[in-house]
């Protein structure tokens, strides 16, 4: 049905205006509920932007929670062409002496001769057979793969620990092909099972390759020479991590060369984690202070003042800090003293750097600890694991996602978020219902000001007709 419009026409009165107002006023509820709506959308918008600070600490608190994730350890080569190396956590921090006799060397042979076209297949095909590995590799060369391009692929699809690829010499015959060793063991090659003449050759058969092992082409495959601390070592690879523990160093350079490798604590990347953390809680509870506050002299507050979830959350957060690490056996038990304080005025976290340093400097390991206690235990009480793994634990509790109303699982905040996010549906709930109503309502006060003016339209058109007949009647 179309829409009744109502003029006033008849009355003089704008009867659209009247009920637009009428509306206005019947609406009030709508209205106040929509606010109420209005409002906790603020909050669960404030709560998601608390949540996502607070899961940018947890990140960070993790990264902390265990001695290998948590502490690095740094090295220095003396003479950097002779090794490079690196530490992991596990690294004892001292000094070592590298000698290096000899490096070691994958094994490398060229044939004799080269052949003027790399794709031609003019050589045999048959077997070739590498010996020299734990078995003898029998590498099948087909016709058309019997050329030297062919022939280095069909070696390295064998499964043979060597690899073969074909260089270019310059000279009026230049491809000829190179194979290494992929270890330190000495390799040879049998091309004797090439017997199945060429079928189309181009031009003239090459005759089946040689390897002379010796001359300037040819290099042996040999192990890696040198001392540590004195102690004489072989070993198959240049790259060397199981002689200092948590230590893996790249010998670069041979014939008698000296060097020294230091492994010392990182002492710079600890800090910055610290003070990356520091960082991430002051966000957090910078915001949560936002929120929260209530300011009596202009009697305005954040949209989350006086929310009884939020201090809960601010609660928990500050309590690890004073609270001791509970069994710790170590300098350290409470994050004040490495340096980290509260501020008592908005309950953000100072750091004394001498503090932390002197720390770092004297007892590392036990800042280390204070921080990883009881790292990879599980079932213990919160406060008996290092602040790390507690924090980790305490921001999991107040964020975890709601997974349902019976789960134990689900964290304080989104518990609150879920709580609002239903309040929010029910009033558009409500105000569905309403605006039916309302909408009844409406249609209702249209037609009764249709009839309205329909009733003065036709007592104005009765009022015409009797004036019409009174005026004519005065002439008889």
């Amino acid at each position: 049905m179309a829409d009744l419009s109502v003029g006033g026409l008849a009355t003089g009165i704008d009867t659209t205006s009247l009920i637009s107002q009428l509306m206005y006023l019947e609406r009030a509820p709508e209205r106040v509920l929509q606010s109420k709506q209005s409002t906790m959308q603020s909050q669960v918008d404030v709560y998601n932007q608390i949540t996502n600070l607070l899961n940018s600490l947890k990140t960070i608190a993790a990264g902390m929670n265990t001695p290998t994730t948590f502490m690095g350890k740094t090295t220095s080569v003396g003479d950097s062409t002779v090794a490079s190396a690196t530490a992991a956590s596990t690294a004892t921090p001292g000094s070592h002496t590298i000698v290096v006799t000899s490096l070691a060397k994958n094994q490398r042979q060229v044939t004799d001769t080269g052949v003027a076209d790399a794709d031609a297949m003019n050589f045999n095909s048959g077997s070739i057979v590498i010996n020299g590995g734990t078995s003898p590799v029998t590498v099948t060369i087909a016709e058309g793969q019997n050329s030297l391009n062919g022939i280095a692929a069909a070696i390295n699809g064998s499964g043979a620990n060597v690899t073969a690829s074909v260089i270019n010499d310059g000279s009026a015959n230049p491809y000829r092909l190179v194979i290494t060793g992929k270890d330190t063991t000495n390799y040879t090659l049998d091309f004797s099972g090439l017997t199945t003449a060429p079928a189309s050759p181009t031009g003239a058969a090459y005759a089946n390759p040689t390897i002379t092992q010796s001359g300037p082409t040819y290099q042996a495959g040999a192990s890696a020479s040198f001392s540590v601390d004195g102690i004489n070592i072989t070993k198959t690879s240049n790259t060397v991590s199981d002689v200092i523990p948590g230590v893996t160093f790249t010998l670069l350079k041979e014939g008698g060369a000296t060097t020294s490798v230091t492994v010392d604590n990182d002492t710079a990347g600890v800090t910055k984690k610290i003070t990356d953390f520091i960082g991430a809680y002051n966000a957090a509870m910078s915001q949560i202070n936002k929120q929260s506050d209530y300011n009596a002299t202009t009697k305005q507050g954040g949209v989350l003042s006086g929310d009884s979830t939020l201090r809960t959350v601010k609660s928990q957060l500050q309590s690890i800090i004073s609270t001791p690490v509970s069994g710790v056996n170590s300098a350290f038990a409470t994050l004040a003293q490495i340096g980290i304080k509260t501020d008592y005025t908005n309950g953000t976290l100072t750091l004394d750097s001498t503090t932390l340093s002197n720390a770092l400097a004297s007892n590392f390991d036990d800042v280390v600890d204070l921080f990883t206690y009881n790292s990879g235990v599980s079932g213990l009480s919160q406060e008996q694991y290092g602040a790390a793994e507690q924090y980790n634990q305490v921001i999991d509790k107040l964020t975890h996602t709601y997974e349902g109303p019976s789960s134990t699982a689900n964290g304080i905040i989104s518990t609150r978020v879920q709580g609002l996010t239903d309040s929010i549906s029910d009033i558009n709930d409500q105000v569905d219902a309403m605006e039916v109503l309302m909408t009844q309502k409406q249609d209702s006060l249209k037609k009764q000001y249709a009839a309205m003016e329909e009733l003065v339209s036709n007592l104005q058109g009765q009022g015409n007709t009797l004036l019409t007949f009174l005026s004519k009647s005065t002439y008889y």
